[in-house]
Formats: C-alpha cells, sequence, structure tokens
C-alpha cells in the first residue's frame, strides 16, 4: 500500500479524495488526512525517522497551500525542506493557480485544480507523480555509484558533451588538471585540458573532438604536455572514446 499525506482543511474535499484513492483501481492507497500544515510535517518527521519497511513511508504529499496555520507558497516550501525526497502535488482553486505554478517551479511535482477532481483523474496523478519519482531517485542513486567507482580508480577521467564542453572530472582530473569539477562544467575541453607537443611546444590535437567526429576510439599525441591551470606542466599518455545512447548516437567522449 502507498501512503499518501493529505493536508487539507475542508472535510468535505478530503472525504472526497480518500474516497477517490481507496476505491481506486490504479493502486492501493491509504490516505493520512490533517488539517494542519504543523501536523503535516510532524508526520512526515516521524515516518521518516521511524520508517522501516516501504508500507509505512510516505509516498506522496497532496497539500492546500491555503491551511489555518499556514498560507500560500510558505507552506509548500516548509513541506519541501522537511522532505524534498517525496514528491509533492498541490491542490488549488482556479484564483490560486499563479501560488500552484509558483510551487511547480520551486519543486512540486505539479498541480490539481480542486474543481477538477474526480475518481478518475486523481488517482492517475498520483500514480505518475509516484512513479517520476521513483525513476528519479533511481537515475541519481546510479549517477552517484557511478561518480564513486569513477573516483576511486587511479586514472584521470574527464567527459565532454557533443559539443566539447566539460560534463564531468574526477578527482585525479581535477588534481590534474587544476580545475574543479563545478568550475569545469560547462566550460571547451581546450580551457581545462590545455595539452602541447613536449617537443615543438605547438598545441595538440584535442582527442576527444576526434574521438566524436570519427567515431572511434583515439590516443593523445605521442610526447604530449599537458599545462595545469597554473602553469605547472606534467607528461601524460591517454585515449579518448566517443560516448553513445542508446540508440547508439554519439553523446560526447571520456578519456
Amino acid at each position: 500500500m502507498q501512503n499518501i499525506l493529505l493536508i487539507q482543511n475542508d472535510s468535505a474535499g478530503a472525504n472526497a479524495i480518500r474516497d477517490a484513492l481507496i476505491t481506486s483501481h490504479d493502486g492501493s492507497f491509504g490516505v493520512v488526512w490533517v488539517r494542519h500544515c504543523c501536523n503535516g510535517l510532524k508526520i512526515l518527521a516521524h515516518k521518516k525517522a521511524r520508517a522501516s519497511h516501504d508500507e509505512e513511508r510516505i509516498a506522496a504529499v497532496l497539500v492546500d497551500l491555503f491551511l489555518p496555520d499556514s498560507s500560500g507558497i510558505e507552506t509548500f516550501d516548509r513541506l519541501l525542506q522537511a522532505a524534498p525526497q517525496i514528491p509533492i502535488l498541490v491542490l488549488t482553486a482556479a484564483q490560486d493557480e499563479d501560488i500552484a505554478k509558483l510551487a511547480v517551479q520551486r519543486g512540486a511535482h505539479e498541480y490539481l485544480l480542486k474543481d477538477h477532481l474526480d475518481a478518475y483523474i486523481l488517482p492517475k496523478a498520483i500514480g505518475s507523480m509516484i512513479e517520476r519519482a521513483a525513476n528519479t531517485e533511481a537515475l541519481f542513486e546510479e549517477k552517484e555509484r557511478a561518480q564513486v567507482t569513477l573516483n576511486s580508480i587511479g586514472d584521470a577521467v574527464i567527459s565532454t558533451d557533443v559539443a566539447g564542453n566539460v560534463t564531468y572530472l574526477n578527482i585525479v582530473a581535477e588534481g590534474l588538471t587544476g580545475w574543479s569539477q563545478q568550475e569545469a562544467a560547462g566550460h571547451p575541453l581546450e580551457d581545462v585540458f590545455r595539452i602541447i607537443d613536449g617537443t615543438t611546444r605547438q598545441e595538440a590535437r584535442n582527442p576527444m573532438e576526434f574521438a566524436i567526429r570519427e567515431n572511434k576510439t583515439v590516443g593523445l599525441t605521442p610526447n604530449c604536455t599537458l599545462i595545469r591551470r597554473d602553469g605547472v606542466e606534467s607528461p601524460i599518455e591517454d585515449s579518448a572514446a566517443p560516448i553513445h545512447d542508446r540508440h547508439g548516437q554519439v553523446t560526447g567522449a571520456v578519456m
């Protein structure tokens, strides 16, 4: 069962929402209803501290932003700060739609007009919201695992998008280039990874650009020297390979 926290002062509206979710054919929903924002925050804190099984957790929050103890965008901000990982759906009246849109800009998954709710639309919207949030969390965890792996190896790793702008540096690459991941992101590779021929002192060929253009793995020019951000020079050897999406299209390069 997926537990939904409903924060709404209107008892008639809350009962209609609870009936629509409990009898839904799209999933098994349980509804925890409170009238005040402070009570919703207590439930989120309690569930976060004590939940040990999926059936005990709050899967999503449905909230009317205008409550007895909190009003407008402040209501959303308080809930988001308390449980940023839980998807939030805003219930709004037509005259307050601009505030609901602002909540979406700040991180709410979506909003629904209270006058347009029914036993079909509401469960569909909540089920879709929970699924998207789960997919986003899974992608985030996968990215974190990949970054831990890349940071644990002894070689420098740099990746770019198809335009040649830096998208990632691991810890070794940060030390080698003198650029942090945050500083380098979005910069052309030539700004971050400055290489020259160690003998002629001429600028060396950009291996990632060549890997993208030719769609194949290429090595650095022999006798290559990297000029770190602070001017320190280091001889290097490496290779670059294209990155492909699931359709086989080149989306960038890694070295």
